[in-house]
């Protein structure tokens, strides 16, 4: 069980490339194999996670000293969040969070968000931003299950055609 793990949110470097490379792989092919479209071969990938490595931005989930995930945490958010009716400022965004298709199903996507949660906090954000393909019923019922309020839609053009929806939730920290 997670509550016996040991669980450690630390910043990702260039040496781990590799393995959170592997890890995102094994996820996006979960997601796939269920019909879950929402990553493709340009977002998140191995150059995205570099990029986000050389701004300091990418951080992996460590359960019992292994890696089990990965997040992007910063203050960039998507054009089309704009449309969105947020209704708390001083926000830290999640991006691109992942997990070991093999490490899910024991509660560890709700200690993966606490510990996003805690390092927002403890940086003083006020709140949290995020965005969820619509169709991936198991991360929006996480989401909803952690107190994150839905805000809205958007619509990423840049996806495929009937894989463009996503609900968009927002978190005030206390």
């Amino acid at each position: 069980m997670v509550k016996d793990m040991t669980l450690e949110l630390k910043k990702a470097s260039i040496e781990q490339l590799d393995e959170i490379t592997e890890v995102y792989l094994r996820s996006k092919k979960d997601l796939d194999d269920s019909g879950l479209l929402q990553w493709d071969d340009n977002y998140p990938g191995r150059e995205y996670f570099e990029e986000q490595i050389g701004y300091g931005d990418l951080y992996c989930l460590y359960s019992n000293g292994g890696l089990s995930g990965a997040v992007t945490l910063n203050t960039w958010q998507s054009p089309e969040w704009g449309e969105i009716p947020w209704e708390y400022d001083g926000e830290l965004a999640v991006h691109a969070l992942f997990l070991d298709p093999a490490k899910q199903g024991r509660g560890l996507g709700s200690r993966f968000l606490e510990k996003c949660e805690e390092f927002a906090a403890g940086n003083g954000y006020r709140s949290i931003r995020l965005d969820a393909y619509a169709r991936n019923e198991g991360a929006n019922s996480l989401y909803e299950k952690m107190g994150y309020t839905f805000r809205g839609t958007v619509y990423f053009s840049s996806k495929p055609e009937g894989h463009q929806k996503y609900r968009c939730y927002e978190k005030a920290l206390k």
